[in-house]
């Protein structure tokens, strides 16, 4: 099972009910993936950014994790769920 965090953007230009997009990201990959808040000193597997607008370039590289995933739009969500999901195939085979 994947350790997932999730990091909001400070949602300046909202476009989407990014709430909405976690709720349905953790659903998706509750057999696959475990989310909680970013926490310090914690590495991640995967930490998923859901961001508002296209604009912000932020990584928040202070935030360990393996790989990053970036959500910027309703339509983006179903990628983010499908590039996590093949993630933690990768993570199994290996």
């Amino acid at each position: 099972m994947l350790q997932c965090a999730v990091k909001f953007c400070g949602g300046c230009n909202p476009r989407y009910d990014r709430g909405a997009a976690y709720k349905r990201a953790v659903r998706e990959l509750k057999d696959v993936a475990a989310f909680s808040t970013a926490q310090d000193r914690v590495k991640y597997d995967v930490l998923l950014i859901i961001r508002g607008c296209t604009q912000c370039p932020y990584m928040y590289e202070e935030i360990k994790a393996e790989h990053r995933v970036v959500c910027t739009s309703e339509e983006s969500i179903d990628k983010a769920v499908e590039e996590i999901r093949r993630l933690a195939e990768v993570k199994t085979e290996n």
